[in-house]
């Protein structure tokens, strides 16, 4: 698998918004079951790469 960055700008930014969102809720909520979830949401952002969209992309190049 290809672990260089697959995300353009415009979506680590929605993921940055998306990360915001998620995070004020689940700390107005007291929700602890979710900060797994922020923190995935946290790292894709970072990192640029989506492992559901590099999963996506492998298996579309080996069916052509």
């Amino acid at each position: 698998m290809n672990f260089n960055p697959n995300l353009k700008i415009d979506e680590i930014i929605v993921r940055y918004a998306l990360l915001l969102v998620v995070g004020i809720v689940a700390g107005v909520l007291h929700a602890y079951w979710m900060i797994p979830v922020v923190m995935g949401i946290f790292l894709t952002a970072v990192l640029g790469w989506c492992p559901v969209k590099a999963m996506m992309k492998g298996k579309k190049v080996t069916a052509s």
